[in-house]
């Protein structure tokens, strides 16, 4: 029946069982009912419309408030890329079981006497600046030590050959998370790491002894993991016949096979600025043999963004930048060399003396305090400014022949 029909014979039904007492002029009843069901379905669909609205507004705000912030920091500063992708399951490794290590401790009151602001490995033994002394499971020459969370972790290059990392507990108990592979870097928050094994690339996060989130990917037929910046991995390839090192940069997040793009014009890798997407280098000049400071992106196959070649910086010098960006101490004219960063693109490059050239062991204490072992063998810290101070540090009850490595703190 349509509409009309209906309120037709709804109104003469409703007519008819009236009152005639009721006064010419007056809504019949009919009309009356018709009109306030009309009011009724207006005030619903204006009440559903309404509610309606607010329920789309607080599923908005529910989103808005539970969805995280993407953009994280941490040391150098994290990536705002996608999510990561496993490019393939980890291989199940199997980290031998913690065994004790021997801890005591020294003289911490001639520790502090020194003001040696880091830990450090003495030999085989850790040496922290609370006065404990860990003595270190038997895994070579340690090449690598990182402060991690409830612990460090050490990295060590047997005599057979082949690098393995340990995860050591403040207790001084200790577990062995990689066995013998070809090379192992650590990443600056002290729980990222990353290692070559034969013809695969691997990153995973170090959790107290145990890898998760891992990722890898098909290694080049050369090249090696030696730093980190933000989420990518640096790769170095060693120059054979004469020729420079060459390097890239892998991102596992980005879950694509890798494929490096080699730069062999890039000298040298320093280390990364905040940003987590820069690295500060070494590029050949274009006239002669000085190589020049430079800005790296290392999102982009390390294209060169500023360059400054009026420093005097060794080729394939060593060197490290600051937690912070600022400051870089690199080899330069036979001395360690101070650059403020801030300026050093702009015209203004300078380089103030730092004492003693730089081995690879260094670590910053702080954003402003480079401890590092020379090539003599000796500790030295350094404090950045516009007058550097530089100062020989001595290690309470290290021999002659002890060597020293500096541990890098967690900065983050």
């Amino acid at each position: 029946m349509a509409s009309d029909d209906l309120e037709r014979a709804l109104r003469e039904t409703l007519s008819r069982a009236a009152d005639p007492a009721h006064g010419v002029g007056r809504p019949d009843p009919a009309g009356r009912a018709i009109v306030k069901g009309r009011r009724i379905n207006r005030r619903r669909s204006v009440v559903g419309t309404a509610l309606v609205v607010a329920a789309t507004a607080a599923a908005t705000v529910g989103v808005v408030q539970i969805k995280p912030d993407d953009r994280r920091y941490a040391g150098p500063a994290w990536v705002d890329d996608s999510p990561p992708e496993v490019v393939q399951s980890l291989p199940a490794i199997a980290p031998t079981t913690a065994v004790p290590a021997p801890s005591g401790t020294f003289d911490r009151d001639r520790m502090s006497a020194v003001e040696v602001p880091v830990d450090l490995v003495v030999a085989s033994q850790l040496r922290t600046t609370t006065g404990t002394a860990i003595t270190l499971p038997q895994i070579g020459t340690v090449t690598q030590a990182h402060e991690s969370t409830k612990g460090w972790l050490v990295v060590g290059v047997l005599p057979s050959g082949g690098a393995s990392l340990w995860y050591v507990a403040s207790d001084g108990s200790s577990v062995q998370v990689l066995h013998a592979v070809d090379a192992v870097t650590l990443a600056p928050d002290g729980r990222r790491v990353a290692w070559r094994d034969s013809a695969r690339l691997f990153t995973a996060v170090v959790d107290q002894g145990t890898l998760r989130d891992a990722t890898q990917a098909s290694a080049p037929a050369e090249g090696r993991p030696v730093s980190f910046v933000g989420h990518g991995v640096v790769m170095e390839r060693t120059g054979a016949g004469g020729q420079q090192a060459s390097f890239d940069v892998w991102w596992p997040r980005r879950g694509t096979a890798y494929t490096p793009v080699w730069k062999p014009g890039t000298s040298e890798i320093y280390g990364p600025l905040p940003d987590g997407r820069t690295v500060v280098g070494q590029v050949s000049a274009e006239a002669g043999d000085r190589p020049c400071l430079a800005l790296l992106d290392a999102t982009n196959a390390l294209e060169v963004l500023k360059t400054a070649c009026a420093l005097q910086l060794n080729p394939r010098g060593s060197g490290t930048v600051s937690p912070d960006g600022r400051w870089l101490v690199a080899d330069g004219a036979g001395r360690a060399r101070l650059v403020d960063l801030r300026v050093a693109f702009d015209g203004k490059a300078s380089a103030a003396d730092a004492g003693p050239e730089l081995s690879d062991q260094a670590a910053w204490a702080n954003a402003a305090t480079l401890v590092h072992v020379s090539r003599e063998g000796d500790l030295v810290r350094v404090k950045a400014g516009r007058e550097p101070e530089v100062e020989e540090v001595p290690v309470p009850g290290a021999g002659a022949d002890d060597r020293l490595l500096v541990v890098d703190p967690m900065l983050v």
